[in-house]
């Protein structure tokens, strides 16, 4: 008798064993249920092999294509049992495991590099050395040089193009550094380097006080300052604009400058402030709009002649004191000079001479303007070529005649006053004009 004759078939070695799963064939007849909390098997699952291929022979079936599901595993004794609080069924692997791919992680927080190799102490203490030597002669080379140029009529040798000759500062480290440079710890960097981000910051805002940055399309403005490596190398870029961010200012990223770290902040368009148009009725006299007072008529011709003397004077006097207004000199020119067109306007107070000479500043000023390059340099080129153009018109131009007769002039050739900025008709009156650039080919063809 066979093998399978003995446990399968009806003879053999006696009764057949019993099956530890249940009784009969779990796969030609169904298990029957059991009392309590198990009614129904958790192992069986409806799947196509819930009869037995081998008892009965079946048509062919398509394969269907999601993968064999593992057969059940018993319950081995001692194991915990299904429905008991221990119980967790097996973990099972995923079919096709994909690799786990680590997520990039940037050098510095906003793709700012981080600090630079910091420089050798001996190299650091022979600059330091050496520089109260080789500067005192490079300003005396240099002196030396420009006399040479002012002698010979500018037909003397030339220098490079580049103007980083003439800056020796870059090459000197000051004393305040020189700790930072020693030890290179990030803490001396920012002692170092905080007081002059500061001071830069401050004179920035003065100057879009005092109507710089660049102007975009939404009437916005921006301005930024611009750091060397050689301020911040122990701090890194990522460092300064940590700084920067506490003052409001944000980092600009400029990946063709690694020498620099660019920082910058958008103030908003200015509120619309209530101006005259060129047809209302003229404003009073001493008001901001209308004209404003004359110097007597008596002093004109000694500031006439004295300031060819006492302005440049002056100016080598004070060219190195601080400012807090960056107009400053527009202002002191329009209070303690006189331009030579504008002193018969002033001098006589007619209505028609300031118009002559309004008319003559406006259109040299419109042709200068014109005579500048009309594309990226206008920082606010629409898709079809649309700019707009902006000049600015100072007080010594219409002292006698009022910032509104500007306006009246200005409006007989499409100009008008600029939205971009608070108006300050006790100082100046700012004008813009939209205008499209023309390409070159279109130029070429013309």
């Amino acid at each position: 008798m066979s093998e399978h004759q003995g446990y399968y078939g009806g003879g053999g070695y006696g009764q057949p064993p019993q099956n530890p799963y249940g009784q009969g064939n779990p796969y030609q007849q169904p298990v029957p249920q059991q009392p309590g909390p198990y009614q129904q098997n958790p192992y069986q699952q409806p799947d196509p092999y819930q009869q037995n291929p081998y008892a009965q022979p079946v048509p062919p079936q398509p394969v269907p294509p999601q993968p064999v599901p593992p057969q059940p595993v018993p319950p081995q004794p001692g194991s915990p049992q299904p429905g008991s609080p221990q119980y967790a069924p097996p973990p099972q692997a995923p079919l096709q495991p994909a690799p786990a791919r680590p997520a990039p992680t940037p050098s510095a927080p906003g793709g700012f590099p981080g600090p630079e190799p910091r420089r050798s102490r001996i190299a650091v203490l022979l600059q330091f050395t050496l520089q109260w030597i080789y500067a005192p002669l490079w300003i005396a080379a240099l002196a030396a040089l420009i006399a040479l140029l002012l002698w010979a009529g500018g037909g003397g040798p030339s220098g490079p193009d580049s103007d980083a000759w003439l800056k020796v500062n870059r090459s000197f480290i000051p004393p305040r550094r020189l700790k930072a440079e020693l030890t290179g710890r990030p803490e001396d960097w920012e002692r170092y380097v905080a007081p002059i981000l500061e001071r830069r910051i401050r004179t920035a805002e003065a100057e879009y006080a005092a109507g710089g940055g660049d102007v975009a399309a939404d009437l916005s403005r921006a301005v930024q300052v611009r750091l060397a490596l050689r301020l911040y190398r122990g701090l890194g870029a990522a460092g300064v604009v940590r700084l920067a961010e506490r003052h409001g200012w944000h980092g600009v990223v400029d990946s063709g400058d690694h020498d620099h770290v660019r920082l910058g902040r958008r103030f908003p368009a200015p509120a619309q402030v209530h101006a005259p148009g060129p047809q209302d009725p003229p404003a009073a006299p001493g008001t901001p709009w209308g004209p404003r007072p004359t110097r007597s008529a008596l002093l004109l011709p000694f500031i006439l002649v004295l300031q060819v003397v006492y302005v440049p004077v002056y100016c080598l006097l004070t060219f190195w004191a601080g400012r807090a207004e960056p107009d400053y000199w527009d202002r002191w020119g329009a209070r303690w000079a006189v331009g030579p067109r504008a002193f018969w306007a002033e001098l006589t107070g007619g209505a028609a001479a300031w118009d002559r000479h309004i008319r003559r500043i406006l259109a040299r000023d419109i042709r200068q303007d014109a005579a500048r390059d009309k594309g990226p340099n206008r920082h606010a080129v629409a898709a079809d070529g649309t700019f707009v153009r902006r000049i600015r018109i100072n007080l010594a131009t219409y002292r006698g005649a009022g910032a509104q007769q500007v306006l009246r002039i200005a409006a007989e050739h499409g100009w008008q006053l600029d939205p971009a900025y608070t108006p300050q008709p006790e100082v100046c009156v700012r004008l813009c004009r939209p205008d499209r650039a023309t390409t070159p080919t279109a130029t070429a063809t013309a």
